[in-house]
């Protein structure tokens, strides 16, 4: 690719100052060169500083720093004092901006939507042990095509009104269809109504129709609430077996109920049981509870004495912490899911993923330390599995 051309040698050397900054061409032969050098450099300055506002620098191996600036976001003026030293995830990418909040956001999933409430700042790419790649994002606030989303142009009611009782009647279908864009059924893009509700006895519908005969044709519905996460949430019909799934954030889960597994020891629990087999997963999911129950728990001298659980999958450790009732939780019955002892089994992840045909096994450890005055009794295990696709 061929390199951007400087003008003519002798041109150069004939110029003395550049018209449009102010910044000063140094004579040839003019001393102390030092000096003029400085005078040039702190005239170029003062011409860029502008373009110094708000951009990300590299001031760490993983961490970056923010030039301080002044920008407009929603109409209000926006002075932003900087920032330095802000760590960055390791072996990720990081997109950075300025909210209207004076605050800088920050997301490995992208930048937020409505672009009328932020000024991007950059994308961050880190490897292992430095970073990587600052892309510098600021162009796309200051160097965007017009629009009227841009612009800011909207018209009120009253406006609209007067538009038309000024044209009368010249109003026409071929009229309106030029206002829409298209043919008078646009004209649905053009309004919104401020709640959705219905008074009637009967069943209330709100109905998403795409008729277009298209293979790629669907139907979404995207929920967003920007001032509590900037990654909206929208829900589909599944291309292929139509079915719901959400997706939010990269990640798609469908919404198709999910399945479970139980493991009931009946009787009193007076010693630990390992590897005991829950049973095979009838449905590829992933693995999002286990939960902890018995019809009486064991009562003892010691408060931390009772009893725990912990499961696996193929022999392969499910569980990052397991589930746990103690005597402190109370005589009776008990339930990790309800309030009782320690949380459900916390599962590695988002849930970890299992297929059909998987074996499902847990370890029942009864940890005791005092003197047992009623041992635990009638305790089940409950699997739960959120199911990918349908049967």
């Amino acid at each position: 690719m061929p390199d951007e051309r400087y003008p003519r040698d002798a041109e150069l050397l004939a110029l003395s100052r550049d018209a449009a900054t102010g910044v000063e061409y140094i004579p040839t032969g003019k001393s102390p060169y030092y000096l003029e050098y400085r005078r040039s450099l702190h005239r170029m300055l003062r011409a860029s500083e502008r373009a110094n506002d708000l951009r990300v620098y590299v001031d760490g191996d993983l961490s970056v720093g923010f030039r301080p600036g002044r920008c407009l976001i929603g109409g209000a003026s926006v002075v932003f004092a900087g920032a330095s030293g802000i760590a960055v995830e390791t072996g990720q990418t990081t997109w950075y901006w300025l909210a209207a909040d004076g605050e800088v956001g920050a997301s490995m999933q992208g930048l937020p939507e409505d672009r009328a409430t932020f000024v991007p700042l950059a994308e961050v790419v880190s490897g292992p042990e430095e970073i990587e790649s600052v892309t510098d994002l600021r162009g796309e606030a200051f160097l965007q095509a017009p629009s009227v989303a841009v612009l800011g142009l909207t018209a009120s009611a009253q406006e609209i009104n007067q538009a038309l009782g000024g044209i009368e009647a010249s109003v026409t279908g071929a009229a309106l269809n030029k206002v829409t864009g298209g043919v008078f059924e646009a004209a649905d893009a053009f309004h919104t109504h401020a709640s959705l509700n219905a008074n009637t006895d009967g069943r209330a519908e709100f109905r998403v129709v795409n008729q277009s005969y298209h293979p790629d044709a669907e139907v979404s519905v995207r929920l967003s609430v920007p001032e509590l996460t900037a990654v909206d949430t929208v829900v589909s019909l599944h291309p292929e077996h139509r079915y719901l799934q959400q997706s939010r954030g990269g990640s798609t889960y469908n919404l198709v109920g999910a399945v479970h597994l139980s493991w009931v020891k009946s009787g009193q629990v007076s010693a630990s049981v390992a590897d005991a087999a829950v049973g095979v997963v009838p449905i590829d999911g992933r693995v999002t509870a286990v939960v902890l129950s018995m019809a009486g728990n064991m009562e003892s001298t010691e408060a931390g004495d009772g009893v725990r659980v912990s499961a696996r999958v193929n022999g392969a450790p499910l569980t990052a912490a397991p589930g746990e009732l103690t005597s402190a939780d109370g005589p009776g019955f008990v339930c990790t899911d309800q309030g009782a002892g320690t949380p459900t089994a916390l599962v590695a992840g988002d849930g970890a993923a299992v297929r059909r045909g998987d074996l499902v096994t847990v370890d029942l450890d009864r940890q005791v330390a005092g003197t047992v005055t009623n041992e635990a009794r009638d305790v089940a295990v409950l699997v739960v599995v959120r199911a990918d696709c349908p049967e």
